[in-house]
């Protein structure tokens, strides 16, 4: 899996075994649809996995970045796709997602939980009045009866704007 716009256009991302990695068709519609709303933001990613949307956010002009992630395998393999790209502006939280304590704003949020969990509506409970966009990555199993969504096969991509 590579970065597919911005800076670091191209600079490949190890992939651990154990997550289900954002394709990148949906990873460039996320960015076509948030647009130049990156730019300069604060971004944090839960569940992040490999970093996959964070590194495409600070390739994109992202300020900051807060990966959140709770497997410690995961998170070596998110660190070494840090370092290896050089960015600074950055944090790793090594914590369940729905555990985090957030006392920050930020501009952005992207959700890449485990599908059919139940994870979906209680990440917009939890975080959205934090953010300007929540972008949760789901199963079309979990229908949301809120935001924008759009759909990539088995994936939906579900935008909640508080701009």
């Amino acid at each position: 899996m590579r970065i597919i716009g911005g800076s670091h256009k191209g600079y490949e991302i190890k992939m651990p075994r154990q997550i289900r990695p954002t394709s990148g068709l949906v990873r460039e519609s996320i960015f076509n649809v948030i647009g130049d709303v990156i730019l300069g933001a604060r971004v944090l990613d839960l569940f992040c996995g490999s970093g996959a949307l964070g590194l495409e956010a600070l390739s994109r002009g992202a300020r900051s970045v807060t990966f959140v992630e709770k497997d410690r395998r995961v998170t070596r393999v998110l660190i070494e796709n840090i370092k290896n790209l050089g960015c600074s502006d950055f944090n790793v939280i090594n914590t369940d997602a729905m555990r985090l304590s957030v006392a920050n704003t930020y501009d952005i949020i992207f959700a890449d939980p485990p599908y059919d969990r139940g994870y979906t509506e209680r990440i917009i409970k939890k975080f959205e009045k934090f953010v300007n966009i929540l972008v949760i990555e789901h199963s079309v199993r979990e229908e949301l009866d809120v935001g924008e969504t759009r759909r990539y096969g088995d994936t939906l991509v579900t935008y909640i704007w508080n701009l």
